[in-house]
């Protein structure tokens, strides 16, 4: 198959997974979206507006927003593994890219092609074609600047840790 036409395939097949996810994560009862779907649902209310408010001294409402940092691929399993990672800002995708990481191979870091102003966003992970993890920026409380690392775990399953420092979040990087 042709890189063009493997593209072609991820993206159908992702916004497919990306609606599929939106209809998995809204209206459950369960704590963690319910269901043996496949999706890692940790990040409760990810369908929800990613924009928080902060009450302010005088009590008006403040928008709060996070810039997106730096993503960076590891892989700590004996097996390669292939990751598909998608970025999202206010609903449009901004960056689509497979990588094909080797065990205990050297990690990658993604060319920032997505805005460096704080807005709404969604990274979407998916490892080997299967098990899929969101995250926004309201799992760290929506702090100004965030990095994530996408990692493939020892025992060959995915984690999505976070910082809010280094990178792009540094003072006078990117990030702020």
């Amino acid at each position: 198959m042709s890189g063009l036409t493997r593209r072609r395939v991820l993206a159908a097949t992702g916004v497919a997974a990306t609606g599929a996810i939106a209809g998995c994560l809204g209206g459950d009862d369960d704590e963690n979206g319910g269901g043996d779907d496949g999706v890692d649902n940790s990040t409760d209310g990810a369908d929800e507006q990613i924009s928080g408010t902060d009450d302010s001294a005088d009590g008006e409402d403040e928008t709060r927003t996070t810039v997106l940092g730096d993503v960076s691929i590891e892989n700590l399993d004996d097996s390669a593994h292939t990751i598909d990672v998608l970025v999202q800002f206010e609903n449009e995708i901004e960056h689509w890219s497979t990588h094909e990481i080797q065990a205990d191979g050297e990690g990658v870091t993604l060319e920032r092609d997505w805005p460096t102003t704080g807005g709404e966003f969604r990274l979407t992970v998916r490892l080997d074609g299967a098990q899929l993890t969101q995250v926004t920026p309201e799992k760290w409380n929506h702090p100004d600047c965030l990095n994530l690392l996408v990692l493939v775990t020892r025992d060959g399953t995915l984690s999505v840790p976070g910082s809010t420092d280094g990178g792009a979040c540094t003072a006078g990087g990117d990030g702020e």
